[in-house]
């Protein structure tokens, strides 16, 4: 059962095991280090439980920190899917940036005009999208 938890969150963990047991010191914790086993033993020490009593203690409260921890995991899984979208993002507009260099003016329009006709009420909704947003750029 001499189950690590990882350094740095067992830093990050020492706050939220203050509240929860009030009568460790910071001593208490530096000897723990992060080793569930010394952590149920002090446990028990401290606060007269059985082993059992102890482990079940334990666990309920890291499940507890780890569901509090889950708005960070998703804050990071966002910030992941934000960089993601940000590369996908360059490489679209150095695709068009390429597009717009390698073809003339005469090809473009004729590829925009076909677009146009093809999906007329797409480009009418994309027309007054940028309108609008000319519109309050202009504004301000």
């Amino acid at each position: 059962m001499n189950e690590q938890i990882a350094t740095g969150q067992w830093k990050q963990m020492r706050g939220a095991l203050k509240s929860w047991w009030g009568r460790f010191t910071d001593d208490d914790f530096d000897w723990v280090g992060g080793e569930k086993d010394k952590l149920i033993g002090l446990i028990q020490e401290k606060y007269g439980q059985t082993r059992d009593q102890a482990e079940q203690e334990v666990e309920k409260r890291l499940r507890e920190y780890d569901a509090s921890g889950t708005v960070a995991g998703v804050t990071a899984r966002a910030q992941e899917l934000g960089a993601q979208a940000t590369a996908k993002v360059r490489e679209a507009v150095d695709s068009a940036r390429s597009y717009i260099r390698d073809k003339d003016y005469g090809d473009i329009a004729k590829e925009a005009t076909d677009l146009v006709r093809s999906y007329p009420v797409q480009s009418l909704l994309i027309g007054i999208g940028i309108g609008f947003l000319l519109a309050r750029s202009a504004k301000r």
